[in-house]
């Protein structure tokens, strides 16, 4: 049997929220806050594009905003550096309500992924390295949030159900109600399989 161990989540790099309702997209802020260039990067209708030998003579360089066909609600934004994403990746539904967010480095998951449900409460996390799912992946069932399964991913792709602590079992609605939603943040590794 494999054992897998998992760092107790207790804080994360994100302000909380003390309302319990969903965060929405206005946790980006303004447009014209999201959307702050970096040097040598100009807007470009709802992203930030630098020069480059992409191309198109221009790559993402920056905050990106990528819009449902209303024209208004955020589908996904991201934070490009050389035109691929890297951060934190927030993606809403239809009504504007966080579904879901995941560290990224050059377009491929690393680090802790959320998925929410729409009333804000966590439904599955997980931990990827370079775009494989990697230590322990929890969930919580959406009807009354009581806990599923945790499950151990192990470096060549192999999983299994694993015993967690009670208090790892405590589902981590704090991440999917986030008070500000910063694409520029590092990613949490801190639960990678070893």
């Amino acid at each position: 049997m494999r054992t897998f161990t998992i760092a107790l989540i207790t804080i994360f790099p994100l302000a909380v929220s003390a309302d319990p309702k969903p965060t929405t997209q206005a946790c980006l802020g303004t447009f014209d806050q999201f959307l702050t260039c970096p040097a040598g990067a100009r807007r470009a209708g709802t992203e930030c594009r630098a020069q480059s030998q992409h191309w198109s003579g221009s790559s993402r360089q920056g905050p990106a905003l990528f819009l449902r066909s209303d024209g208004k609600t955020v589908s996904f934004a991201a934070s490009y550096k050389d035109h691929k994403k890297t951060g934190r990746v927030y993606r809403f539904d239809d009504h504007g309500r966080l579904e879901s967010w995941a560290d990224v480095v050059d377009d491929q998951d690393h680090g802790l992924s959320v998925t929410c449900l729409p009333d804000g409460r966590v439904w599955y996390l997980a931990y990827y390295d370079h775009g494989k799912v990697s230590g322990i992946s929890r969930s919580w069932r959406a009807s009354d949030g009581a806990f599923v399964a945790a499950v151990g991913h192990d470096a060549a792709g192999h999983a299994q159900r694993v015993d967690v602590s009670p208090q790892e079992q405590v589902r981590p609605d704090a991440l999917c109600r986030p008070a500000r939603c910063d694409v520029g943040a590092k990613p949490d590794t801190s639960g990678l399989g070893k």
